[in-house]
């Protein structure tokens, strides 16, 4: 285009000038008709080139951006290209985090990054449903020379040698990946227990495998099943007894139980003997049939001499009022967990019941007790909910017994006893439909109290 306009601009000069010098190349009366075309010609020509021009730079430079482009894309998935920096950023990761999830304090395993699988390991998925296991054991690693892996009595999260334990499956795939960091595996706190207390140092371990993998001492058994594994540290302040400090401290427990047992029968300053049957059944379930197997006469017999003697003990002690409560509650919090103290709790509140009454005294001793022992007292009143809704009768005769039963205290305002009684009021009214009958009386005696108690307190 550009070579034919060059040739038309040359021969109408070239026509031009003949005409000036009288040569008789065409008739000058044609030219004469088209010589006022000329410039607007020329002016047109030069356009055509500028544009020409610009659309060929906008070309290169469009040529040039879309090979940036392409060689950005090689380059993500490229890992001969890429710096050993760069691949650690797409490499799949893990770390641990505290969180609360659902209202329970957990420790999270999340994961960023690219899965680590291969091409031959992709292939051996194919046979399982593309998916492969991913399991996570925790171990107590603050001894370097000694890697123990955590003990665990949960079902959930633990594997056939009661050791800490997840495991999920999931689909993979070439770049197959985390985009952002994403919950992976979580664990309450509640079960993470090392051997002792103090500063630990636990190595959170995930392990990709085959479906069909076993797992020993929290390491796979055939190398033939395993794709890749990673791990990330992390540390905690313990403040409660390890599991194998537990053992150590079980006997000793054992007895501050016992002991605040009877101080419950002997609230009302007289014995409970439907308490006592009850604290002695729990001793026969949790102490001697569970640790006793009949193999030694001698040494289980022993056992039932040791507690009866105690219990006689400390009723002979709560009768002189020397028996020391803080003493015993300060022995069990040192150790025990927290959850072995809501168990205890939960005996105590069988106790109190163990008669189908619930009286002041032991109501009392019940909440100051809870107190003792660090739980968290909203729980700890679901926990006595649970007991009075079994009950037949509640002491309930004076102004005092009616703010114990809801666990009022003195430091408590008048604004946050109203929301404990709208918590207790719901709770009562959705058993007055109660197919237990005795469950559905004690509900509407309850809700009546709770509604009294609001009016009180202009709720």
């Amino acid at each position: 285009m550009k070579i034919f306009l060059s040739f038309s601009l040359l021969w109408l000069i070239t026509l031009n000038v003949g005409a000036n010098e009288g040569v008789p190349i065409l008739d000058s009366d044609w030219f004469q008709k088209i010589r006022p075309f000329i410039i607007p010609l020329l002016i047109i020509v030069f356009l055509i080139f500028r544009n020409d021009d610009k659309d060929k730079k906008v070309k290169d430079n469009k040529n040039e951006s879309l090979d940036e482009q392409e060689q950005e894309y090689q380059d993500e998935w490229n890992y001969e290209n890429q710096t050993n920096e760069q691949k650690a950023q797409e490499n799949l990761q893990i770390k641990v985090e505290e969180k609360t999830i659902s209202e329970t304090p957990s420790y999270v395993v999340l994961a960023n990054g690219l899965l680590n699988f291969t091409n031959e390991q992709i292939e051996k998925t194919k046979a399982e449903n593309e998916e492969a296991k991913f399991t996570c054991y925790v171990f107590d690693v603050t001894d370097n020379d000694n890697e123990v892996p955590l003990n665990c009595t949960n079902n959930t999260y633990n594997d056939e040698y009661n050791l800490l334990c997840q495991s999920r499956n999931m689909k993979v795939g070439l770049n197959f990946a985390y985009n952002d960091w994403t919950p992976m595996f979580i664990f309450p706190k509640s079960i993470i227990i090392p051997p002792y207390r103090g500063q630990r140092k636990f190595k959170f371990l995930v392990t990709s495998s085959n479906l069909n993998a076993k797992f020993e001492q929290g390491k796979i058994n055939n190398k033939d099943d395993f794709y890749f594994d990673l791990s990330t540290d992390f540390e905690i302040e313990f403040n409660e007894p390890g599991y194998l400090e537990q053992k150590g401290f079980e006997e000793d427990v054992n007895e501050k139980i016992v002991q605040l047992g009877m101080a419950i029968t002997y609230s009302e300053k007289e014995n409970n003997q439907q308490g006592i049957d009850a604290l002695k059944s729990w001793v026969n379930q949790e102490i001697l049939l569970k640790n006793f197997y009949f193999e030694d006469e001698d040494e289980e017999l022993d056992k039932k001499l040791k507690y009866s003697y105690l219990m006689r003990n400390t009723y002979e002690l709560l009768k002189a009022n020397k028996l020391s409560m803080s003493e015993i509650v300060k022995e069990i919090n040192y150790k025990t967990n927290i959850a072995k103290r809501y168990e205890v709790m939960n005996l105590l509140l069988n106790i109190a019941g163990s008669d189908d009454r619930l009286s002041s005294a032991e109501d009392k001793l019940l909440n100051k007790t809870a107190r003792a022992l660090e739980l968290d007292i909203d729980k700890f009143q679901q926990m006595k909910t649970s007991t009075i809704a079994n009950i037949e009768t509640i002491d309930e005769n004076s102004e005092d017994s009616e703010e114990t039963i809801f666990n009022f205290t003195s430091d408590m305002s008048d604004e946050e006893k109203c929301k404990r009684l709208r918590q207790e009021y719901t709770r009562w009214n959705r058993q007055t439909n109660n197919s237990n009958e005795k469950i559905r009386n004690q509900a509407r005696k309850m809700v009546e109290l709770t509604a009294n108690l609001r009016k009180k307190y202009n709720c």
